[in-house]
């Protein structure tokens, strides 16, 4: 081989180097993230299949006794829920009856004030038992906040409120029992939510409604048939009813008796009235 040809392969190999080392490199492709669902919701501690809770509004919100309070109403709802923290939450690290005694006694003639006026609401609606159900909706407020499952974390909020209430001026309580209570019922809205949220995901859906349409019932015409006198045809079904004989004693009908009216409807439990401490 001369020396022309050794120099030839080396210039040629020199350049199939360098343009390999001029190539892009290839681009690797992005590593594949397995995307993980996200678990299935948990029954909410205290729950049970089949457990009744208050329906749901079409906000989102649920019921609870303090939907659209006057501000009589919000004041001696926030002294009811205190009062059920007070005989229920004390033992779960105390810091609850003292304060709530001390709010009780320093503002006494401003929660009498609210209850009267908080009373008078529920005289003004006219009803004779009114006393009856106006003690059947302070049950109800008590049965609310004394709710077991919920009773840790509403322990936990109340005791918080019942350290600030008494600092509250007498013309600010109704503003601040509006805003308590949005807080004290946080527990039980919170719990209503994670059970509806794992009922919704196990309980299958209802069917679709499907929709029919009716197929018309087609009706013979009646035909006409003839009579032995000679007479004219008749068609059936085309012959006038008969008028009522005179004298003819018409059938009664039964009529409802009217209910009485300006009573509430009835309720269940018949607590003691609450008065002012």
């Amino acid at each position: 081989m001369t020396l022309r040809a050794i120099l030839g392969r080396g210039v040629l190999a020199g350049w199939v180097l360098g343009m390999a080392g001029c190539a892009t490199p290839p681009v690797k492709p992005p590593p594949v993230v397995a995307t993980v669902p996200p678990p299935p919701p948990q029954m909410p501690a205290g729950g049970y299949i089949g457990m009744k809770i208050p329906h749901k509004l079409a906000d989102g919100t649920y019921v609870t006794p303090n939907i659209a309070n006057t501000d009589q109403a919000a004041v001696w709802h926030l002294r009811n829920a205190l009062n059920v923290a007070a005989l229920g939450c004390d033992h779960a690290g105390g810091g609850i009856v003292e304060p709530y005694n001390a709010w009780l006694t320093t503002h006494a003639a401003v929660l009498d004030h609210y209850l009267q006026a908080y009373r008078h609401e529920w005289q003004a609606t006219g009803w004779w038992d009114w006393e009856r159900v106006y003690d059947n909706n302070q049950t109800r407020i008590y049965n609310f906040y004394s709710q077991p499952t919920m009773r840790a974390a509403f322990c936990a909020v109340a005791r918080g409120e019942i350290a600030q209430v008494g600092q509250v001026a007498d013309a600010d309580l109704p503003a601040f029992a509006r805003k308590a209570l949005l807080r004290l019922d946080k527990p039980f809205v919170d719990f209503y939510a994670a059970f509806d949220a794992w009922r919704d995901y196990y309980e299958p859906a209802p069917p679709p409604v499907v929709r029919t349409i009716d197929t018309p019932i087609a009706v013979a015409t009646p035909a006409p048939v003839a009579t032995l006198d000679g007479n004219a045809p008749v068609t059936l079904g085309t012959m006038p009813l008969s008028a009522p004989t005179p004298g003819d004693t018409p059938v009664a009908s039964a009529t409802p008796s009217p209910q009485a009216t300006g009573s509430a409807p009835l309720a269940g439990v018949v607590p003691p009235a609450a008065t002012a401490p």
